[in-house]
């Protein structure tokens, strides 16, 4: 769902980084990629309607992720948002902290540069479509695991109850050469049924 306080925090956010001499790669609704020097920087944008401590600490872990792929990483928020923002945890995440606020835009925390894995750019981003490939196969395959597992667990159950079914039927046909006398004021319903005579039979066997 598109938040447009964020969509217009980052219209903002981009007009501000064309000013400051920085080039953008990318540009989404919610985030914005940018080159300064030779650091790669990701601007992603985050706000709450009714903002606590821990919703926020939620979105910031979500979003530190993807942190190791930016060597910079910041948070692009509003003044109201900022203060439910841990410092300490966005600093131990070498996250840095940008407030918009109308049309001006702060750096209240500057984000720690860090090495990435690999290099951003057509090779990586082949490597990670590749990888996605590979994850999206072996989810269909942990798919096709389970299904198999479903069905021999439903042969299991049916073997389970075999046995049990067999003894019914033996202990029926037995009934079929069995003359017990039934009287004759019970109901037909009861009187038709084959579990009567067997009950009937044991017990003239057991006086």
């Amino acid at each position: 769902m598109v938040n447009f306080t964020v969509v217009k925090a980052m219209e903002v956010l981009e007009k501000w980084i064309s000013d400051n001499g920085l080039i953008e790669l990318d540009r989404g609704e919610q985030y914005l990629v940018c080159k300064e020097g030779n650091n790669t920087v990701m601007y992603r944008g985050l706000y709450l309607e009714i903002p606590t401590e821990g919703d926020v600490a939620k979105e910031i872990a979500l979003m530190a992720k993807d942190r190791v792929l930016y060597n910079k990483y910041y948070i692009v928020t509003t003044p109201d948002v900022a203060n439910f923002i841990d410092g300490a945890l966005v600093k131990k995440l070498g996250i840095g902290v940008v407030v918009v606020d109308g049309a001006s835009v702060r750096e209240v925390m500057r984000s720690t540069p860090i090495e990435t894995p690999m290099p951003r750019g057509q090779g990586s981003d082949q490597r990670i479509e590749a990888l996605e490939r590979g994850i999206r196969a072996l989810e269909a395959r942990v798919k096709e695991l389970e299904d198999k597992v479903d069905q021999l667990m439903q042969a299991l159950a049916e073997l389970k109850r075999t046995p049990q079914r067999v003894e019914e039927r033996r202990q029926v046909q037995a009934t079929q050469g069995v003359n017990v006398q039934v009287p004759s004021d019970v109901p037909s319903f009861i009187r038709d049924n084959p579990w009567l005579g067997i009950l009937m039979s044991k017990g003239e066997s057991e006086s």
